[in-house]
């Protein structure tokens, strides 16, 4: 069960995310900020996420695999995982809710959803995905809940932030978009 203390991390940590990333996307919308900026907001912004323990230096390596050829790839990436993961919450969620759980497919999913989170940086899901784990390989139905409920809560936290940095990709690619347009038609 997840305790007090950690549902208060999580409401806190949720909310100052969000008030990190507000202020910049307003004043884009403003026009105050625009490509160079952005990106150094996006940086200071997973920066905070890593600082927190959300993210892990392995987001650099997704954030890296940005190309001019294909600018949306980073979106694309994140949003596979991030329907990846939702599939994977509810076969647990299934699967743990079952008169006789099998482990076996406990197991399975939390490692799937370990290694999918791990490859995208989330730190806590992935470390949640683990305690889940050792409660399967107990077969300890009353710790597999305990530990099903953090990961909800951590995936959550991690779901709504990187969609923030989806957000921000976004606005970032229209913005160089509108660029490459006012160059090409002055």
């Amino acid at each position: 069960m997840v305790g007090v203390g950690e549902s208060w991390r999580a409401d806190k940590f949720h909310l100052l995310s969000a008030f990190w990333i507000l202020p910049f996307l307003l004043a884009f919308k403003n026009n105050s900020m625009v490509g160079i900026e952005l990106r150094q907001e996006e940086r200071n912004f997973v920066g905070s996420l890593k600082e927190q323990g959300i993210l892990d230096n392995n987001f650099d390596h997704v954030l890296d695999l940005r190309s001019t050829d294909n600018p949306r790839f980073v979106v694309e990436v994140i949003s596979m995982f991030l329907n990846d993961a939702d599939n994977c919450i509810a076969e647990l969620n299934r699967h743990l809710n079952q008169p006789v759980i099998n482990y076996a497919r406990v197991i399975n999913y939390a490692h799937q959803l370990k290694g999918s989170s791990s490859s995208i940086g989330g730190r806590q899901v992935n470390l949640a995905c683990r305690e889940l784990r050792y409660a399967s390989d107990n077969m300890d139905r009353d710790r597999c809940f305990e530990a099903f409920n953090k990961l909800k809560d951590e995936y959550q936290i991690l779901k709504s932030n990187i969609n923030m940095i989806i957000q921000i990709e976004r606005t970032i690619i229209a913005s160089e978009s509108r660029r490459r347009r006012r160059l090409l038609h002055p």
